[in-house]
């Protein structure tokens, strides 16, 4: 048996939702460990946040929690858990009110009010940005984002909360049907590290790192979801991701053009970039490219020479919108490429994969369907249903891992010693192992090129059945090579380098995000949301109303469908009507 380290409640992730789960479980009087894949304050999706959003004092009179319910879940195509919703519209406002009692600072106005703006799937005026109030150093990040996880890490470390960094989790470890704690690779000391705990965490983030061009952090390459489903819990909406329109992004009066110099957007029922949701954009721009109507690199263009440059937008943001753009040719922290000139009307850009919004499956209380185990944060599907509202990225960090925290706690304090499954724990070792040796093969770098490869050529924006038949036929063809690698290694010594390591035991998670992906995309017969198909082009409310449930069985995944519980909202009409 491996060293053990034992705790109350294991946190696995160390993002917004991980940190706010292990200040509320400390608080709760428990023993905290959070075990962090990168560096805290250095990794996760929270750095990347810009607007939040919530109901309260800061916006209009008239503005209700049910219109924010019901907002959020039209938005998602009535996918979305209701009672999940119903939590994060009541909870938002007094998260928000703690983080300003935690110090945090907001975007004002002249007059010192705290500035409001409306997103486009919004009724009413209720998105605001978080402000940092002092100089700290972060790898990536937005303004907003890096406000929200100073806080954070701040009342962490006035808890003296144990983290351990450069720790990527590996398994979870089932004990008589409980989770009981986790395998992780400490990469600094190149070993596997064994955590027993009464209760564990998950907040390692979303698995979009299957793309090749995407927001989101390195680190999120599905490990959370994938270390789920080897333990036996069930994930849900896996087959769905949103995406940006464009890696540069667009300040207000931008046109966009296609590759024959035609500004298309109009032809989309989009007269304004300002007010347009991301995913009418991306229909419109997805289109452009899946008919050829982009450059031969598969990009489109923005024409910023009508651009008001001295209206409020460009007060508040142009400066530091052409500093990226000059520097970074990305305005989206977790994209980089060479900067761009945009001096010379117009410049090319393409979409970016965003965040998922599928994920280990869970109910209102962060309850997984293993015992012991919670999930919190973007690792966790079922709120949002087929699409994002804009503002709720920061929400279900402060909301839900809260409650993943206290639930987790009570979880901890009710369960008595729990035993660790020796031979479960050999059995992960073992399988690490395995992977580490696959010298003789590709190196993992070579593998994700050609994941993200058939990801981008198979189930980009707009999908269709041959082409995503065509991409899980290719997955499976890399997970059978890789899986046979593994079983024939006979590695015993330690891998030469911990973070290599990490990297290698992180392609069958993206192997199985990927195959989960495909899988749920040709089963799900329709567009909804963010989910685009060019040979089912409407949305089919008689037929789909409902959730893919993703689950192992008989040693492979197998997908089953869940009827949604419209029990505060629903469509007005059951008839098939326009995704777009």
């Amino acid at each position: 048996m491996n060293d053990v380290i034992d705790t109350g409640v294991l946190i696995v992730g160390g993002g917004g939702a991980g940190c706010r789960a292990a200040i509320e479980a400390h608080d709760q009087g428990v023993d905290v460990l959070m075990i962090v894949k990168g560096r805290l304050g250095h990794s996760g999706c929270t750095l990347n946040v810009g607007t939040s959003t919530a109901v309260g004092p800061w916006g209009v009179p008239e503005d209700t929690i049910d219109l924010a319910m019901k907002d959020l879940l039209a938005h998602g195509g009535f996918l979305g858990n209701q009672e999940m919703v119903k939590v994060l519209a009541e909870e938002s406002p007094d998260r928000i009110v703690e983080l300003q009692d935690w110090g945090i600072d907001f975007e004002r106005n002249e007059d010192g009010s705290i500035a409001i703006n409306q997103s486009a799937e919004h009724t009413h005026p209720r998105n605001f940005a978080f402000k940092p109030t002092g100089a700290s150093h972060h790898d990536h990040g937005y303004p907003p984002g890096i406000a929200l996880m100073d806080v954070l890490i701040g009342e962490m470390a006035k808890r003296s909360i144990r983290v351990m960094d450069d720790v990527a989790l590996v398994d979870l470890l089932v004990a008589d049907g409980r989770v009981v704690g986790a395998t992780a690779i400490d990469c600094n000391a190149n070993k596997l590290v064994v955590f027993r705990a009464k209760a564990t965490v998950l907040a390692t983030g979303t698995y979009s790192q299957v793309y090749s061009h995407t927001t989101v952090s390195p680190q999120e390459t599905g490990d959370g979801q994938a270390a789920a489903y080897r333990a036996g819990a069930e994930l849900i909406d896996m087959e769905n991701t949103q995406f940006v329109a464009t890696s540069t992004g667009y300040p207000p009066g931008s046109v966009f053009l296609n590759a024959k110099g035609e500004s298309f957007l109009e032809n989309y029922g989009i007269s304004s970039t300002q007010g347009a949701s991301k995913e009418a954009l991306i229909f419109a721009v997805g289109t452009e490219i899946k008919e050829g109507r982009a450059t031969e690199r598969g990009t489109i263009l923005i024409d910023m020479s009508s651009l008001d440059r001295k209206g409020e937008w460009a007060a508040r943001h142009l400066s530091r919108f052409e500093e990226n753009l000059r520097n970074r040719g990305s305005v989206n922290p977790g994209h980089e490429t060479k900067g761009v000139d945009y001096s010379k009307e117009p410049y090319e850009t393409s979409p970016l994969a965003h965040t998922a919004t599928g994920g280990v499956r869970v109910n209102e209380r962060c309850e997984t369907s293993l015992p012991g185990l919670y999930a919190a944060g973007a690792v966790a599907g079922g709120v949002y249903g087929h699409a994002r509202p804009e503002g709720y990225t920061s929400m279900i960090t402060l909301v839900f891992g809260r409650i993943a925290g206290l639930v987790a706690a009570q979880d901890s304090k009710e369960t008595g010693d729990v035993a660790l499954d020796d031979t479960a724990v050999q059995a992960s070792v073992q399988w690490a192992t395995g992977i580490a040796e696959n010298s003789a093969g590709m190196s993992p770098d070579e593998i994700k090129t050609q994941i993200r490869a058939t990801m981008k050529d198979h189930a980009w924006i707009i999908k269709d059945e041959d082409g995503m038949k065509a991409g899980l036929e290719r997955i499976r063809e890399i997970k059978e090579i890789e899986r046979l690698r593994a079983e024939s290694s006979a590695f015993s010594a330690r891998p030469r380098d911990g973070f290599a390591w990490t990297s290698a035991v992180e392609v069958p998670n993206m192997l199985l995000a990927s195959e989960l992906m495909l899988m749920g995309g040709i089963e799900r017969k329709e567009s909804r949301g963010a989910f685009f198909r060019a040979d089912y082009p409407e949305t089919d409310n008689d037929n789909w109303l409902k959730n893919l449930i993703y689950k192992q069985a008989d040693g492979g995944p197998v997908i089953e469908t869940d009827e949604v519980d419209l029990k505060y909202f629903g469509p007005r009409s059951s008839s098939a009507v326009s995704a777009t």
